[in-house]
């Protein structure tokens, strides 16, 4: 497990830079509504495995840099991947005993926190809140969340070695 290994700073932001990739491809409108937050699952992933180099000013920071990209009220997504990152840090113990699967369950609150952050702070913006399919993404980013996770950890074993 990568929790006792430091992984490369390099390899944190190679996985971030995938992620977000990712985020921004462009999809149909079917499939846009469903899209996983995987940049987010990204960044608490990180949160919980490397605790030490990857905290909530990392978490911040990251979500500041899809503000600047999607062009939302800058700090909605610092904010929102701060909150969701606290809750994991809270919750990082438990997380640990778990296997990745069950995790996934144990995240889809923090992922309903990091979704309402949003949406209440869309809300104060005066913007569009009432589309109920935008609670989808949380379903769609627990699912994906044992096969993601398993691939992180995957590259970080590879790269610690």
């Amino acid at each position: 497990m990568i929790i006792e290994r430091r992984v490369s700073g390099l390899l944190i932001l190679a996985t971030l830079g995938a992620a977000l990739f990712l985020a921004l491809l462009p999809l149909p409108d079917a499939l846009s509504a469903i899209r996983p937050a995987i940049y987010a699952a990204t960044v608490l992933f990180w949160v919980l495995m490397q605790p030490m180099s990857f905290g909530l000013i990392a978490a911040w920071c990251c979500g500041i840099l899809i503000d600047v990209i999607y062009g939302t009220p800058f700090g909605e997504h610092g904010l929102a991947l701060a909150v969701a990152g606290y809750a994991v840090i809270r919750m990082r113990e438990l997380l640990w005993t778990f296997p990745v699967w069950q995790q996934s369950v144990l995240l889809l609150p923090v992922f309903v926190l990091y979704e309402f952050v949003l949406f209440w702070i869309d809300g104060v913006a005066g913007a569009e809140v009432n589309q109920w399919w935008r609670w989808l993404p949380v379903l769609t980013t627990a699912v994906i969340w044992p096969f993601w996770a398993s691939i992180l950890e995957r590259i970080a074993e590879f790269e610690v070695g």
